[in-house]
């Protein structure tokens, strides 16, 4: 406080003084040595304020009794704002109350155990909390403390920015990427960061007190105790520095080593380094120099020549295939040659002008020269050249050029070829035109516009795409660059009747990869060869219809031969049955026929019916398996009127109504014993009795008998009577199934269709080659009768005018297979082909005797070779 602070007079003085005094036995106080109360305050005052400390005076419970300006001053609170907070603990921070006051409280139990300078934080008027530095002195024989502190702020503030800086400067010497360390004046390594310990494979413990020496490489030893005693002696920067060194597990490091010495009070006490680890350049370094060597001996063996010369043009160097190529020898080139007289007399100039430029320090562009070899020949190269300069002077030009002289024979002949075109071009009787990939027209020749009658205006011409309207597959195809043909009617202006055909050949120039160029369109004028293209197509038309007239005429000739009264076939044994049955029929003897089911017996006893004598009579067939014996006999026999129950009238059997004629038994094998009885004594006697007769009827008959079975067989085991067999076995004939006349088999299919055609009101002309393999691959249990039933089955489910397999019966198609029995008939696909097949069996059958076969086929010889040429057989 100052003098004028009313709060204080001097009678408190007096009496404050009175409290602070000691005891009698002590050392003279302050307030002994000042002669009087007065003299006292104003020496107090006098200090308390002049002083450049805070200072408060404070009693036992903190209340303020006395403070200085300087107090004023740090909090930044009046004289009255202070004494108005009556107690220090108002000032201070409510984080170091309780601190401030345990200090405060035990200085009077035990001053010694407290220091005499404490921290405690305040906020002061603006709300800022400042840092103290304060000192309590207990005043002797009172409650009272006097406190002394001073703002540290500032001071804490730069303490703890020297620390972060510090921790900065650590985490930065710890985290660099170089290689930091300090060594003692004795070499030994003192501090090291994180990647020299990471880096040489040391723990920090192992590498502190390390000898640094023992890291280094002993050729680099010099080096490095040459660069320490240097930077002693002069204390200045070495330069920097490289040095080979070792890891702990002796792999090499090659560091970039720069170091400054360590002062402490203007005394060198270390050496800090800071080393970059430059192995990886060091091992590029060595790459480099091992290219370079490469690159010398690569030189040698390129295929480009590579020379230098100097500032006269003399060659300095010249690598291996510039030897070969010029024909000079090491010991010719070493006496000296001179580049001007390599220069071809027209390229010299312009050889001069490129070296003046370049001893003025411009890089040549490539050019083309001719030079002479050594023999004196001519060569073409394409060659560039640069000068070579040494310490800022030229010294000579290096140059690298190519042997191009197939090259440029090459681009003349090109030019030969290309002034060819030109003149096929333009004087090319075939119309060419060039249009740009947008379809623009660039060019025409002569022949094209003559032929369009086109003068100045080209606008019809202008635009290739609109001219030819292209779809889309033909853009495709100019697309994928392929040749595009076309053929169009044209009519010239002017022109209302001619009309010219054209045939035109588009073809993209270019490829995927160089891209499209140009399309050269190739017109011309095939108007008379379209003609007679017609004219001869019309020709071959013509020749067509005469010639399957031609063959129409001689299949209709080749069935009429192989037909035989409604019986068709080809084959050698049927053509035998076919040449016998006019000769049995002009007998009345008895006849069997056998063969399986379906095979045609009823047609051949039919046959021998038609041609005997007996035609104009009746012919009755009767199947004897079909009734039992009661109703056989009746049906034979007939009957008499009251012969049983039902018999109202005369009845006549089969044998009378067959009078004069022909009767046909059969399944004669399936009669019963007692009906082979009565057969054969109709055959025997020529009667028979009707049921109920009195008397016998004369039979004037011929008998034709068939059967499926075996006869022999049938009299061996007793099933017929061996009587009846030898009657009825008087001429036999023997009808061959159908898988023994496969080669009948289109013969007859073709017989059925037209027959079919007739009945239905169809027009299907044949059966696909598929179908036919089918058919011709098949067994046929029923024969020509099952053949016939497919045919007919195809035609009710045929809506095409081809039988195809899907219109065959089910059980044919899902049992048949193709590679059967029938495979060596499976390459029959005509009926050409079929018929070829037949005439080479019965040349066979007749030892190739073509006479003998003509005979055998009914037909005459010239026919037979006639038929022979046109189907190619010899």
């Amino acid at each position: 406080m100052s003098e004028s602070d009313p709060q204080i007079n001097k009678q408190d003085s007096e009496n404050k003084i009175n409290e602070i005094q000691p005891q009698k036995d002590s050392l003279p106080s302050l307030c002994e040595l000042i002669k009087s109360p007065y003299d006292f305050e104003i020496y107090f005052h006098s200090i308390f304020e002049s002083t450049g400390t805070a200072i408060v005076l404070l009693d036992q419970d903190t209340s303020i009794l006395h403070f200085n300006q300087k107090v004023q001053k740090i909090t930044g609170y009046t004289k009255e704002e202070i004494i108005r907070k009556k107690r220090w603990t108002e000032f201070v921070l409510v984080e170091d109350l309780d601190r401030f006051l345990k200090t405060f409280h035990q200085r009077y139990k035990d001053p010694s155990s407290v220091p005499s300078e404490f921290q405690f934080r305040i906020k002061d008027a603006n709300g800022r909390i400042l840092e103290m530095m304060a000192n309590g002195t207990l005043i002797p024989d009172s409650s009272r403390t006097l406190v002394s502190f001073y703002d540290i702020s500032n001071f804490k503030l730069v303490m703890n920015a020297l620390r972060v800086s510090e921790r900065k400067y650590r985490d930065l010497y710890e985290n660099a990427n170089d290689i930091l360390f300090t060594v003692d004046l004795n070499g030994c390594i003192t501090s090291a960061n994180a990647r020299a310990l990471k880096t040489y494979g040391y723990s920090r413990d192992e590498i502190e007190n390390f000898e640094f020496r023992s890291l280094i490489d002993p050729a680099c030893l010099n080096l490095v105790e040459k660069h320490k005693q240097e930077k002693l002696l002069h204390h200045f920067k070495s330069s920097t520095y490289e040095i080979l060194t070792y890891t702990r597990e002796k792999v090499p490091v090659w560091l970039e080593l720069s170091t400054r010495l360590i002062y402490d009070k203007n005394k060198v006490i270390g050496i800090q380094g800071i080393g970059r680890d430059i192995t990886e350049r060091k091992r590029s370094e060595e790459k480099l120099r091992e290219s370079q060597r490469r690159f010398k001996e690569t030189a040698d063996l390129l295929p480009g020549i590579i020379c230098e010369m100097d500032t006269d043009l003399y060659l300095t160097y010249v690598n291996e295939i510039g030897f070969k190529l010029f024909g000079y020898t090491k010991s010719e080139f070493e006496k000296g040659v001179c580049v001007r007289d390599l220069i071809a007399i027209e390229y010299r100039e312009k050889f001069e002008k490129i070296v003046a430029t370049i001893f003025e320090g411009v890089t040549s562009d490539p050019s083309v020269y001719a030079l002479y070899k050594k023999d004196k020949t001519l060569i073409y190269v394409l060659l560039s050249s640069a000068a070579m300069i040494k310490n800022g002077v030229i010294t000579g030009i290096r140059t690298c050029f190519f042997d191009i002289s197939d090259r440029v024979l090459a681009e003349e002949k090109l030019r030969l070829s290309e002034e060819r075109f030109r003149t096929i071009y333009s004087e090319s009787p075939i119309g060419i035109a060039l249009y740009s990939p947008d379809g623009f027209l660039i060019d025409m020749n002569q022949s094209f516009c003559k032929l369009f009658n086109v003068c100045d205006d080209k606008s019809q011409f202008s635009d290739l795409f609109q001219f030819f309207n292209f779809n889309q597959k033909q853009l495709k195809k100019l697309a994928n660059f392929e040749k595009l043909n076309i053929e169009t009617e044209f009519r010239r202006n002017g022109e209302k009747v001619n009309t010219l055909f054209l045939d035109w050949y588009i073809t993209p120039v270019g490829s995927s990869d160089t891209g499209l160029s140009v399309y050269l369109v190739q017109v011309q004028d095939i108007t008379e060869r379209k003609k007679a293209q017609e004219a001869r197509i019309k020709e071959e038309r013509e020749a067509t219809a005469r010639a399957e007239a031609l063959v129409a005429g001689l299949k209709r000739e080749l069935c009429e031969k192989a037909s035989f009264h409604n019986m068709v076939s080809r084959s050698a044994q049927m053509m035998q049955i076919f040449n016998s049955i006019p000769e049995i029929a002009q007998t009345s003897v008895t006849v069997l026929i056998c063969g399986n089911s379906g095979t045609g017996k009823e047609l051949v006893a039919r046959s021998l019916h038609e041609l005997s004598n007996r035609k104009d009579k009746p012919f009755i067939a009767i199947n004897c398996s079909a009734l039992p014996d009661s109703l056989l006999e009746s049906e034979l026999f007939g009957y008499k009127a009251g012969a049983f129950t039902d018999a109202k009238k005369d009845k006549p059997g089969k044998f009378a109504l067959a009078e004069g004629g022909t009767i046909f038994l059969d399944e004669i094998g399936d009669i019963s014993a007692a009906m082979q009885v009565k057969l054969l004594r109709v055959l025997q006697e020529k009667v028979f009795e009707p049921l109920g007769a009195t008397k016998p009827c004369v039979a004037d008959i011929r008998i034709i008998a068939a059967t499926n079975k075996s006869l022999s067989d049938m009299v061996a085991s007793g099933e017929f009577r061996e009587d009846l067999y030898y009657r009825i076995n008087v001429i036999t004939i023997k009808l061959p199934p159908l898988t023994e006349r496969r080669c009948d088999i289109p013969l007859l299919a073709e017989y059925f269709i037209q027959r079919f055609n007739d009945r239905y009101g169809k027009s299907i002309t044949g059966i696909d080659q598929q179908t036919m393999e089918v058919l011709l691959s098949y067994d046929f249990p029923g024969n020509i009768r099952e053949l016939e039933n497919i045919i007919e089955h195809a035609f009710i489910f045929c809506k095409d005018n081809v039988i195809s397999l899907k219109h065959l019966p089910d059980s044919i198609r899902n049992k048949v297979s193709v590679e059967s029995d029938a495979k060596a008939l499976s390459s029959i696909r005509s009926f050409a082909e079929l018929e070829r097949m037949y005439l080479k069996t019965i040349l066979d059958d007749n030892g190739g005797c073509k006479t003998k076969a003509a005979e055998k086929l009914g037909i005459h010889k010239t026919t037979l070779f006639r038929k022979l040429k046109q189907l190619g057989i010899k």
